[in-house]
């Protein structure tokens, strides 16, 4: 299985850099955090299979097709129902499928990976006290899949993010992810140089976390991925009309996957910028053929229905949470939000 080098927007960075907030709220209050990407795994989204299924961003199909499959003896079918659960924001069901499919296969570093990343995801909704384990347990998880498969790129960015953003007393540290940039500087220098920048920014070193980012853009041939999380950081930085021009930037690369459109999408909507553009960018993802599933296409129907209720087009908007909630019937986002707008 190919897995390209980071996770979108939507199922990483935000979300994964919250569970840290919550740890540090308890732990570090005074720290400022900054936080950027991960990797994922590439599907293709045709086919009726569950991989097939889950790229395609079918998850109620998907359901119907691995819970009869998990069994005690069928650890692939456990990560793939962990994490259509994952994609559905269902964390709990998330990890307990994960630690069925490690249990099965301890040193499939594919699985520590989504045990890893389902347990992150419940740390960031837990109490405080529930989410200093989790986050033990994340950490534990990554580093198991780093020592598996030292060769898989998005295991050392989730590993990366993890060391960047966390304090060292849940297993976190700039000295880790700056010894981790540094193994992955001979093969991956632009990869290097993302770890850097997020070590740079989260000690509030935004200069050297820009020229760091900068470097990244340069050692990737300015790939729409590397400016895009340049864009990640300016949000941060609530630099608004240049995460637009960043984004920008990236759409016009050369190097461009159709996922970067959904991300570049969702930048735009957080930051309130150019939404008909926003929208232009989540149709042309969705219409594009090679979906995946960490930008599921049902929670790119729900974010395209944000940015038509945005734009004053309610009726439009309710169409695509409903187009959204066809395709993943328990995605309560979604759900949510129609039953909002339908109170108005």
């Amino acid at each position: 299985m190919t897995i390209p080098a980071r996770l979108p927007d939507s199922a990483s960075r935000s979300r994964l850099l919250l569970c840290w907030l919550l740890v540090c709220g308890l732990l570090l209050p005074a720290a400022a955090w900054a936080g950027t990407s991960t990797g994922n795994a590439a599907l293709p989204a045709t086919g009726t299979g569950p991989a097939e299924l889950l790229a395609a961003g079918r998850a109620d199909e998907a359901l119907r097709v691995l819970t009869p499959q998990a069994t005690d003896h069928n650890a692939a079918a456990y990560n793939l129902l962990g994490r259509v659960y994952f994609a559905l924001e269902d964390w709990d069901n998330a990890a307990r499928n994960c630690e069925r499919a490690v249990q099965l296969e301890p040193r499939n570093a594919i699985y520590q990976l989504w045990l890893g990343r389902s347990y992150g995801e419940k740390a960031r909704v837990a109490s405080a006290i529930l989410a200093f384990p989790l986050a033990r347990k994340t950490v534990a998880a990554f580093a198991d899949a780093r020592a598996l498969d030292r060769q898989n790129l998005a295991i050392a960015h989730d590993l990366a993010e993890y060391y960047s953003d966390a304090p060292v007393i849940v297993g976190g540290g700039a000295s880790k992810a700056l010894a981790l940039a540094a193994e992955l500087a001979p093969e991956h220098p632009s990869d290097a140089a993302w770890v850097r920048a997020m070590v740079d920014a989260n000690a509030g070193h935004f200069e050297e976390a820009e020229h760091e980012y900068s470097e990244e853009i340069r050692l990737a041939h300015g790939s729409a991925l590397s400016y895009l999380d340049l864009a990640h950081f300016l949000k941060g930085r609530k630099s608004w009309d240049r995460v637009q021009q960043t984004v920008e930037r990236a759409m016009h690369s050369t190097e461009i996957q159709p996922v970067d459109r959904y991300n570049a999408a969702e930048l735009l909507l957080k930051s309130h910028r150019n939404l008909d553009e926003a929208a232009r960018l989540l149709r042309a993802y969705m219409q594009d053929g090679h979906t995946q599933e960490g930008a599921p296409v049902f929670r790119a129907h729900y974010l395209l229905g944000e940015i038509l209720l945005n734009t004053g087009d309610p009726s439009q908007a309710a169409a695509e949470y409903q187009a959204a909630l066809g395709l993943a019937s328990s995605y309560r986002p979604a759900a949510e939000a129609l039953r909002r707008l339908e109170k108005h």
